[in-house]
């Protein structure tokens, strides 16, 4: 039973391997023409990180869907540095809705009931090196939702893109913004990352996808306020959508009362 949770879990991760999906409430509404000014996706990145590390948190939404597949949640993050923790609710056809808190030395899963865990322990304990086959399997998804939810993944790509085009001023959820299209180099993303990521790129590759179209609106501070990204797949195309708010807002990101967990490394099977 718990193998056939975490499959189903892993399915509905690999849909979010590019990063942080969101609702569409913050709609654009420049025009799409792109403008003369440019930067490179790299520069870019290094100023946005910079000003994320300073606000340190953030919460978002995020919804995806494509190829008869959807995704919706919500969650806050909390980084400095290298150090990125969070607390996600997500909804996915396979589980139903899971949440998920991540942490550096261990990560939690919590399932639905109806999922095999009961009522009172809900929670599933999953460390960073595993030592049991259970651990060993969840220990992906765990990568997978790390890496979806983590901002220096997901507005990471940025740094695959040569150039980031300035398409001019938007709000989004009532904040002023500046819109930046970027097309991605798959092949330059690929040779930049290691882990999930890594393998999902060079599958999409495998598949004959080469460039990935990505959007992401700047609040007037350099904070990143909303991105999209359109994601081919066997199944059709997926878009996304995340949206960040709150920053720099006290955040609650706590691992579970101990009474509440199962130790994926103390369960066989």
């Amino acid at each position: 039973m718990l193998h056939r949770i975490a499959t189903a879990l892993l399915a509905g991760a690999l849909l979010t391997g590019c990063g942080v999906v969101a609702d569409s409430s913050g709609q654009d509404t420049a025009s799409p023409r792109p403008s003369a000014s440019t930067t490179s996706g790299p520069a870019l990145y290094a100023d946005l990180t910079r000003r994320m590390v300073d606000e340190g948190t953030a919460t978002f939404t995020f919804s995806g869907v494509g190829g008869g597949q959807t995704l919706a949640g919500s969650g806050a993050m909390r980084f400095e540095g290298d150090q990125f923790d969070a607390d996600v609710h997500l909804t996915m056809p396979e589980t139903g809705r899971v949440r998920a808190v991540l942490l550096p030395s261990a990560s939690y899963l919590a399932l639905p009931a109806t999922k095999g865990l009961p009522r009172d322990k809900p929670w599933m304990k999953v460390s960073s090196d595993p030592r049991t086959r259970l651990g060993r399997t969840l220990r992906p998804v765990v990568d997978q939702l790390r890496g979806s939810f983590d901002p220096a993944q997901s507005l990471g790509l940025l740094r695959a893109a040569r150039r980031v085009v300035e398409v001019g001023p938007a709000t989004v959820e009532d904040v002023p913004t500046m819109h930046h299209h970027a097309v991605i180099d798959l092949r330059r993303a690929t040779a930049q990352v290691t882990g999930p990521a890594q393998e999902q790129f060079q599958s999409m590759l495998d598949a004959g996808v080469t460039q990935l179209e990505y959007d992401v609106w700047l609040d007037t501070t350099g904070l990143p306020r909303r991105f999209t990204a359109d994601i081919p797949t066997t199944s059709g195309l997926f878009s996304i959508t995340g949206v960040y708010r709150d920053w720099g807002d006290e955040v609650s990101i706590e691992q579970p009362r101990p009474k509440q967990v199962f130790d994926a490394d103390k369960l066989k099977g």
